[in-house]
């Protein structure tokens, strides 16, 4: 066997493709016991450990048992690389040790072994809580002139109010193209933490990974939308500040613009939701309207032509209503809502990607300090874009058409 590991694995790579090359049943055999060394050597508590080592080894032999059918040989190996990466995380710190665990939690599953796999489940939970000691606070300031307020909101909040609500909607709404657009910019200015994927830890779980630029395009989308969400703060407030001093509005003037195509069959919890906005009680608002806007969401689903619930999973002859994944991953109902939309309704509700509202607050996640007047006028702001649906669909369509 060979010391270096890579030009080994440039061989066996090379040499042990699903077709057979040109090599004897006896070759064959050495290239894969001097890999299964490399599996031992690696996996070794000893100065030669090395768990990534160990993964791209036994990988590389499981490809090869699996064509042949020997299952027993895959879940060795799988349980090679969960017990190299649990030791791995025994030796790491808490930040480390959250991220490597799932390495180990998924091999334990492909190995059969489910109760490894809750059991380090369990240590993943407890590491990622204890790597909020490691965080720290990123901070910018941004300056903000205020001529530029001012003629900003002399653009958005003019003289009728339905132009007003239109230009608010618009205006606060994030263009797929311009966040594909900002996710090159970044790739170009660094390369490296493009190709360099991601986790997004809550409390006791990693919610998300995201992968490469390349690898994985739609999911780098999210980090640039949850950017403006946040940036647009400033913006939101004093634009609604404006709203309410030029106009003099009242809560039914939102309800009575958000149901301008009936996608309310009772808009008495939707009056209430704003009501509590109005009020500066914006607990009560995030739970009032999240589950109003969903609602909303699956009647514009069924004005689309598409059923709104499906079987129940467990429960013979019964139905349930479709939830937002449901819609909002469904190609059919999406194409005709438009890229615009459908990022908009995931990134803010829907996806654990972005600010997943709907599946925070649903699961009983969502924490007292996220239900903020930011989050609760980012709902209000839906409710804007929830009147002029059919008009930001139809004006993506021809977006799309005229650029074909």
């Amino acid at each position: 066997m060979k010391e270096n590991k890579g030009p080994l694995w440039r061989a066996f790579d090379r040499l042990m493709p699903e077709k057979k090359a040109n090599l004897t049943d006896a070759e064959r055999s050495e290239l894969v016991g001097d890999l299964e060394q490399l599996v031992t050597r690696y996996s070794s508590v000893s100065a030669h450990f090395d768990p990534h080592s160990t993964e791209n080894a036994a990988k590389r032999l499981i490809k090869v048992y699996s064509r042949e059918h020997r299952a027993a040989d895959v879940r060795r190996l799988y349980a090679v690389i969960a017990k190299a990466f649990e030791h791995f995380a025994a030796m790491s710190s808490p930040m480390l040790a959250a991220a490597v665990l799932q390495t180990s939690l998924d091999a334990y599953e492909s190995a059969g072994m489910t109760e490894d796999s809750k059991r380090v489940r369990v240590i993943m939970q407890q590491k990622i809580g204890e790597s909020k000691d490691e965080m720290r606070p990123i901070e910018s300031e941004v300056i903000i002139k205020k001529d530029d307020i001012e003629k900003f909101l002399s653009a958005v909040v003019v003289g009728d109010l339905g132009s007003t609500f239109v230009k608010l909607a618009v205006e606060f709404l994030p263009k797929r193209k311009d966040l594909e657009d900002a996710v090159k910019k970044t790739a170009e200015e660094a390369p490296l933490m493009a190709h360099i994927s991601q986790k997004i830890m809550s409390d006791d779980r990693v919610m998300a990974t995201i992968g490469s630029v390349d690898e994985d395009p739609f999911g780098r989308l999210f980090e640039p939308a949850k950017l403006i969400y946040s940036s647009s703060y400033i913006w939101l407030l004093q634009a609604f500040q404006r709203l309410v001093q030029k106009h003099e509005v009242l809560p039914e003037h939102f309800v009575g613009w958000a149901n301008r195509y009936v996608i309310f069959d009772d808009t008495g919890l939707l009056l209430q939701g704003v009501r509590a906005w109005f009020a500066g009680d914006y607990v009560k608002t995030v739970h009032v309207l999240v589950p109003q806007i969903e609602r909303a969401v699956r009647n514009i689903a069924g004005q689309l032509g598409k059923p709104v619930t499906k079987a129940h999973p467990k429960v013979k002859g019964a139905s349930v209503a479709i939830n937002l994944g449901d819609i909002l991953y469904s190609d059919d109902i999406t194409e005709k809502l438009g890229a615009d939309l459908t990022l908009y309704f995931l990134s803010i509700y829907a996806d654990p990607r972005g600010l997943n509202l709907r599946n925070e607050l649903a699961h009983g996640q969502l924490e007292l300090a996220s239900m903020t007047d930011h989050v609760a006028r980012l709902l209000i702001h839906t409710l804007l874009v929830l009147g002029l649906w059919k008009e930001l669909a139809e004006s993506y369509r021809k977006t799309m058409a005229e650029n074909k």
